[in-house]
């Protein structure tokens, strides 16, 4: 079964913590469980969770302090939850930037719901705007935000190459397939058409995160997809046009 996402549950009632890691991972989830809030941090200097369900009545520091001190919903997607029918709880946890909160009990279904929709959000936003190196591209609207302020508009073609690199992270795709995807504006079908239109986007875009693999076509090397990449084929250029 193809995973769906990977998912951390914080939470110090193993029972209840080991219930949700099974039933999601039956849904085609990779669950982690962590007991305490302080193993939240070295897990995610190793680990980057598509979303956090992060139960607010922690022993030691809570989940609302975690919140704060870690700005965690800046980064990751968050569920909080508690025993607790004080609605504060619910109302501090949603300011803070959590995307969802659910009260316990819970049956099982409806979290599965919740954190389905959740993803489907965010996945929905990081779909539409892809950040490189020095410039953000905001795939909706067409445009260039580069890191000294100046915008540049992009054509649907080259909207829709940016969009194939981001939708398939870490994978090496043939020029084949990038064409099928991403058709050429113009009427050139040979394979190295492709070779040029990747060379005036990096320089466009000023990135490097478009390489080259030899002998094979192209890899989009974002953020924690580093490792993916390393581990196909190790002899890349950094230029578009060189021989494959």
């Amino acid at each position: 079964m193809a995973r769906r996402g990977r998912i951390a549950i914080v939470d110090d009632e193993p029972d209840w913590a080991g219930a949700v890691q099974e039933y999601l991972g039956d849904l085609g989830y990779d669950v982690d469980c962590l007991a305490a809030a302080w193993e939240l941090e070295p897990y995610l200097a190793r680990t980057r969770p598509d979303l956090i369900i992060l139960d607010l009545g922690l022993p030691g520091e809570g989940g609302i302090d975690i919140l704060i001190r870690m700005d965690l919903a800046n980064d990751v997607a968050v569920l909080v939850l508690t025993g607790n029918p004080d609605p504060v709880d619910r109302v501090l946890g949603l300011e803070l930037g959590a995307d969802d909160y659910v009260q316990k009990p819970i049956d099982l279904r409806e979290l599965a719901a919740r954190v389905a929709g959740i993803l489907q959000r965010r996945l929905g936003r990081r779909r539409n705007l892809v950040v490189f190196e020095q410039a953000s591209v905001d795939l909706v609207a067409a445009r260039v935000l580069k890191t000294d302020g100046s915008t540049e508009r992009l054509s649907a073609g080259e909207v829709a190459l940016i969009r194939v690199f981001a939708d398939n992270p870490g994978k090496v795709l043939t020029r084949e397939e990038i064409m099928e995807q991403a058709p050429a504006e113009d009427e050139e079908a040979f394979d190295r058409a492709i070779d040029s239109r990747i060379a005036r986007l990096r320089r466009k875009l000023g990135t490097e995160a478009i390489r080259t693999v030899r002998g094979h076509g192209y890899v989009f090397d974002m953020p924690d997809h580093g490792a993916a990449a390393a581990a196909g084929v190790a002899d890349t250029a950094p230029e578009a046009g060189d021989p494959a």
